[in-house]
C-alpha cells in the first residue's frame, strides 16, 4: 500500500513538472482592425490626429492530457503602439476563458492628439499601402498577467503571456 501511494506521488510529480502551472492556462492572440486613422498617415494635420482600433482578443485553452485551467479577468487596459509611440488606449472589458475552452472578447482603442514624426508618418503610410503595418499591442489583464503581442492589421497574432510576481514588503 506504501508503495504504491509513493509511486502515485512520484507520477503526479512528474506530471506537474511536465506540465508546469503557465502550460496549462490559456493561450491568446489578438486580430487588429484600424477603424480610422485621421492625420496619422499623410491624410491630415500632422497634429491633433485621432486613432481608432477594433480589436477582438481571443483566449482558447485547449485540451490537456492531464488538467487545464481557466481564468477570469475582471478589468485591464491595453496601448497600440507603432514604433514607441503610443497610437491608441482603452479599457478591457471583465471575460472568462473556461478551461477547455474559449473566449473572443472586442476591445475598442481610442487615440487623441496623437502626434508622430513626419518620418514616422511617412513609414506608417508606406507600410499601409503595401498592407506590412506591424503594430505592438500590450494588454495589462488583472494585476498578474501581461500581453505582448506584435499584430499586423487584419491578420490573427499571438501573444506572448507573462505572469508577473509582485512581492509584498512587509
Amino acid at each position: 500500500m506504501a508503495c504504491a501511494y509513493a509511486a502515485t506521488l512520484v507520477i503526479a510529480g512528474a506530471i506537474i513538472a511536465v506540465y508546469p502551472q503557465d502550460t496549462l492556462l490559456p493561450t491568446f492572440s489578438v486580430d487588429v482592425v484600424a477603424a480610422g486613422f485621421d492625420g496619422l498617415d499623410g491624410g491630415g494635420p500632422a497634429n491633433n490626429a485621432t486613432t481608432t482600433f477594433d480589436l477582438t482578443l481571443h483566449g482558447v485553452t485547449r485540451r490537456r492530457l492531464f488538467r487545464t485551467l481557466g481564468i477570469c479577468n475582471e478589468r485591464g487596459t491595453v496601448a497600440v503602439s507603432y514604433a514607441g509611440a503610443a497610437l491608441a488606449w482603452g479599457r478591457v472589458p471583465s471575460f472568462c476563458v473556461p478551461a477547455q475552452g474559449q473566449e473572443h472578447v472586442r476591445v475598442v482603442a481610442l487615440g487623441a492628439d496623437v502626434e508622430l514624426s513626419d518620418e514616422l508618418r511617412g513609414r506608417l503610410a508606406s507600410e499601409r499601402l503595401s498592407r506590412t503595418v506591424e503594430l505592438d499591442v500590450d494588454i495589462m489583464l488583472d494585476r498578474e498577467r501581461y500581453l505582448s503581442c506584435r499584430a499586423k492589421l487584419d491578420e490573427p497574432s499571438p501573444c506572448k503571456v507573462f505572469t508577473l510576481c509582485w512581492i509584498n514588503a512587509t
